[in-house]
């Protein structure tokens, strides 16, 4: 295909790193529930750009706990945060899949054999995860609260309080093509 030669050349759709403080400057813009991710150990920011402005994030960063799934902490990486502008919500599911196609597997700290998320269940019913083919793992996760879970603390009010859907995208092992084998029971 023939094009017209440009000064100055824009993709309109393009992916990139973002700094964190960036980032969560857009979840609370944008209003996330959960706000800003503030884990204290390792995490990553992506953002989707139209015209070179974001309109979604994928924030990865490390689980908290050390198992999820059947899988050790450093086997898994978490989807922690997504989030799309206002009149953008289309955004979340592009998101969602470059973040498991792509970010999720480039985790700089350790080799990733699966991606994991969780969703609130008062305020999600999943559907983002669904539609793009992860496992339900349990609907409870959360719940009741564990010693260590962060929110646990702030009191009732909490976003995060309340029971989750834990979902699992696993990879494929190695000389496997398709990600999704599993020996993972799906929650019902």
């Amino acid at each position: 295909m023939l094009s017209q030669p440009r000064l100055l050349d824009v993709a309109p759709v393009a992916c990139d790193s973002l700094d964190m403080d960036i980032g969560n400057g857009l979840l609370l813009a944008w209003g996330h529930r959960l706000g800003p991710l503030k884990r204290p150990f390792s995490r990553r920011c992506y953002a989707l750009l139209v015209d070179n402005e974001p309109i979604s994030l994928a924030m990865s960063a490390s689980a908290v706990s050390g198992t999820v799934a059947g899988f050790r902490r450093d086997e898994v990486v978490e989807l922690a945060r997504l989030c799309s502008m206002p009149g953008q919500s289309w955004a979340s599911r592009v998101m969602i899949r470059l973040w498991r196609e792509v970010f999720a597997q480039r985790w700089p700290d350790w080799p990733v054999r699966a991606a994991t998320s969780y969703s609130q269940n008062a305020h999600h019913r999943g559907d983002l995860y669904r539609f793009d083919g992860w496992l339900k793992i349990r609907e409870d996760a959360g719940h009741p609260p564990g010693a260590t879970a962060t929110w646990a603390k702030y009191g009732a009010d909490h976003p995060a309080r309340g029971p989750k859907s834990l979902w699992l995208w696993r990879y494929p092992e190695p000389g496997r093509l398709d990600g999704q084998h599993t020996t993972v029971r799906e929650a019902p």
